[in-house]
């Protein structure tokens, strides 16, 4: 593996090897000692979890961790950002974790030739892809479920403009599990083949074995949204919510819009914690193939 750019690059054998890598990792089966590798993330959009995940999960393997600062950087000066990463090629910075506004960007820089090898991590791009999300809430889903086929998962919310909804949807069509979205038809997006649309709340969730929700990205809609009448109609609450539902939420949650506040009270919601543990064992997994392959 070179690159991790989305997650139509993957397939269901390497899913399942990082799966297995990172369920080592965090059984303490497996040590990875990359004294040699230099990783350093560059995050063009706020972040607390994946950034911090990855800073966590680069200690672990021992490898060296740099935090690049786009506002004090020479891309203020007006260096093209290809220049910048060659630059860094040549210093010697052996992966680069990009998260920005751009879904392509990180295709088109992992498509050039650099000074030295460099390997990309998408932390997340636009609205488009989110691969170590999806593959983190996988990890959490096998770990609760085993086998995840025919399992029903219902995406809750923002899923036009959720790059989390994009990978997850994909990954989760590999493992032929049942899909379902609910959401308002503004946050709707464009209709996806294998996946069923629901605009009501009970309906949606009878039957579900999974119920994923997801963030308003206040950030990315130009439109007035009426929140008063998306928490009326769409909000998950105690009262709502399936009583073996397995409650998920990529972060950061909107306390009051998405969940209720009484929801985090149930052990339901610890499983959002998990989520956020798990990534640190996930990242830990494809950082230390990507150093593997680079002989680090």
């Amino acid at each position: 593996m070179k690159h991790l750019i989305n997650i139509d690059s993957l397939t269901k054998e390497e899913i399942n090897q990082i799966y297995q890598r990172a369920s080592e990792f965090e059984k303490g089966i497996r040590k990875s000692n990359h004294t040699n590798g230099n990783v350093i993330s560059m995050f063009f959009e706020n972040s607390t979890r994946t950034r911090l995940s990855f800073e966590m999960a680069t200690n672990k393997i021992n490898a060296k961790f740099y935090d690049f600062k786009a506002e004090v950087s020479s891309i203020n000066k007006g260096e093209d950002i290809y220049d910048t990463i060659n630059n860094l090629s040549a210093i010697g910075l052996n992966v680069a974790i990009l998260r920005h506004s751009d879904n392509n960007l990180i295709k088109e820089l992992s498509s050039k030739t650099y000074y030295n090898d460099i390997s990309f991590i998408n932390a997340g791009s636009g609205t488009d892809s989110h691969p170590t999300q999806a593959l983190l809430d996988f990890y959490t889903l096998k770990k609760q479920f085993c086998d995840l086929k025919g399992k029903t998962i219902t995406l809750v919310g923002d899923v036009a403009h959720s790059r989390v909804a994009g990978s997850n949807i994909k990954l989760f069509k590999k493992f032929d599990m049942e899909i379902r979205c609910l959401a308002p038809e503004y946050f709707a997006g464009e209709k996806i083949e294998g996946v069923e649309y629901f605009d009501n709340l009970t309906t949606a969730f009878e039957g579900t074995d999974i119920i994923m929700a997801l963030r308003i990205q206040k950030e990315r809609i130009q439109e007035h949204i009426d929140i008063g009448n998306y928490i009326k109609n769409y909000q998950i609450t105690k009262e709502n919510l399936p009583y073996a539902a397995f409650l998920m939420h990529p972060g950061p949650v909107n306390r009051g819009v998405e969940l209720s506040n009484e929801v985090f009270e149930l052990q339901n919601a610890k499983t959002i914690l998990n989520q956020a543990r798990n990534g640190v064992f996930v990242r830990m997994a494809i950082l230390d193939m990507l150093l593997s392959a680079q002989g680090l």
